[in-house]
């Protein structure tokens, strides 16, 4: 029986995800799909690498591996026009490649150092950019968002940690077991980045808004100007009802910047913006449960929220009990009391 290597199983799995993507065509489908395609790359040549053991593809290997959490950080974070910021990405495979020339640095376990550091590093800011409110997507995809950062973050440390494990291998045994970390390792990672990326990137908006260029606020104008014309919005327009709602789509609406708009918000109310909004839908879903005999699914929609465990987990926060216990408590209240 044939016994294929598991980084060329890896492979298949990875271009057959392509075609899926390509197919399929959905919003934002271009970042997953390049990405899909880096990593079906990366891990046949891995797969090469260990099969005939050349040069060229050792080569071809570390630079692989050294782009690696640059592609992964490009293919989540929402990124800037500048090329300023590319060119300092560019720094640590250029660092790799330079290093490759010099046998005696490989020796000295310098490349596998720096290959450690730029996926350790890029890790570890993605964890801390996860911190941060995305301005692009809604509201109600933020926290699959933010998880979505920080599981990256996590494979990409994890990685960091395989090229520890493997210098550790050759500098204490030799290689003799670098191969089965390579294979199993980049069996697990670069499956489960993709899908991170796919997740990520779903929850983007279909076109990237651009703030007006005209909404611009003098470093005059107080915190609670842009508060009162927050409430202001939501009492006249009720923009807390589309599901899409995003801070720089808010933050256009009211012709300020977005960062100041969460800066006023999380001083004002003590909470982000995300958690603002919704205590807006849970207020406007509390009413409906009371006037209507609209379903819980119904109402929850009309809202602004796109599933019911979201909605239940919203409801319970602000309100301390479900829609229906809440709106079975408010009915037996109405009831009259019958006495003997």
């Amino acid at each position: 029986m044939l016994a294929v290597p598991l980084p060329y199983i890896a492979t298949l799995i990875l271009v057959m995800t392509a075609i899926v993507i390509v197919i399929r065509r959905d919003q934002n489908w271009h970042k997953p799909f390049t990405f899909t395609v880096f990593c079906a790359v990366m891990t046949c040549i891995v797969g090469l690498r260990w099969t005939f053991d050349l040069a060229t593809l050792r080569f071809i290997q570390t630079i692989l591996a050294a782009c690696l959490p640059i592609a992964a950080w490009y293919g989540i974070v929402e990124q800037s026009s500048r090329r300023g910021r590319l060119i300092w990405h560019l720094c640590g495979p250029a660092m790799v490649i330079a290093c490759a020339f010099f046998p005696y640095l490989i020796s000295f376990g310098v490349l596998d150092v720096l290959l450690a550091t730029l996926s350790a590093g890029y890790g570890v800011c993605l964890l801390i950019h996860s911190l941060r409110l995305p301005q692009s997507v809604s509201f109600n995809r933020v926290s699959l968002f933010v998880l979505s950062e920080r599981t990256a973050g996590s494979l990409l440390l994890y990685s960091a940690l395989i090229d520890v494990l493997i210098a550790w291998d050759f500098s204490l045994a030799s290689g003799e077991h670098v191969r089965a970390i390579v294979s199993v390792s980049y069996l697990l990672l670069i499956p489960a980045l993709v899908v991170t990326m796919i997740i990520a990137s779903y929850q983007l908006p279909a076109s990237k808004e651009q703030v007006s260029k005209k909404a611009q606020v003098t470093e005059n104008d107080v915190e609670s100007e842009v508060v009162e014309s927050f409430k202001a919005l939501m009492d006249a327009e009720a923009l807390f009802t589309d599901p899409d709602l995003s801070l720089i789509r808010l933050a256009r609406k009211l012709g300020v910047p977005s960062r100041s708009l969460s800066s006023a918000i999380n001083a004002h109310y003590g909470q982000n913006i995300s958690r603002v909004i919704n205590e807006y839908r849970i207020e406007y879903a509390k009413k409906r449960l009371l006037s209507s005999d609209d379903t819980i699914m119904d109402i929850l929609l009309s809202a602004g929220f796109y599933t019911k465990s979201n909605f239940n987990r919203e409801f319970s926060r602000v309100v301390g009990q479900t829609p229906s216990a809440y709106r079975k408590g408010a009915v037996n209240e109405k009831q009259p009391i019958i006495t003997g």
